[in-house]
């Protein structure tokens, strides 16, 4: 899997760190001091969540309904309304509660000096791009290099889903052509 922080500067054709840095008024140090204090957390969330079928399950489905790869794209678009309501709706995935969102934003800022206030306004917004990002990568977008579990990576999720539940999860092979197509 592609890790989240070179995933993030894959966003917006790679200038995601300036956007974040225009519509926050930060500097590019701030930025990326803010991405690098916030990106652990997403990662917690993602492998709690794939600790759980049903939280895995609802993750992905909020992923793939919320058009996310536009975020990805366009990071200006993870600005607008729509953008910090979709990233909402996966921090709640992540997260599991407005709270921990507060907390974790509360962290960072204690890490990096950046006002609480601003990185609660950047967490939707990194969601959002984050998520545009995953989708990209499900759907091939990076190519397969770094990638776990031929390239996808909710196969490598779901395959440390395996692990964790005590199974190894097994590559499918296609079954053996018989002689008669029917």
């Amino acid at each position: 899997m592609l890790p989240l922080f070179e995933m993030f500067m894959k966003a917006n054709g790679g200038d995601a760190m300036n956007q974040m840095a225009k519509q926050f008024g930060l500097n590019q140090a701030q930025v990326q001091s803010a991405v690098e204090a916030l990106l652990p957390a997403f990662s917690i969330g993602l492998k709690r969540n794939a600790a759980n079928p049903m939280d895995m399950g609802g993750l992905i489905q909020s992923m793939l309904s919320g058009g996310h790869a536009n975020y990805f794209n366009n990071a200006a678009s993870a600005f607008n309304p729509a953008g910090i309501q979709a990233g909402n709706d996966i921090l709640g995935q992540l997260f599991g509660s407005k709270d921990v969102s507060r907390a974790v934003a509360a962290q960072a800022a204690q890490a990096t000096g950046i006002g609480q206030d601003i990185l609660k306004q950047m967490l939707p917004a990194m969601a959002s791009m984050l998520s545009g990002g995953m989708q990209n990568q499900m759907a091939g977008g990076f190519g397969t290099a770094g990638l776990g579990a031929g390239g996808n990576v909710f196969g490598q999720v779901i395959e440390e889903m395996m692990k964790q539940a005590g199974g190894q999860a097994q590559p499918q092979q296609a079954p053996a052509p018989s002689g008669n197509p029917w």
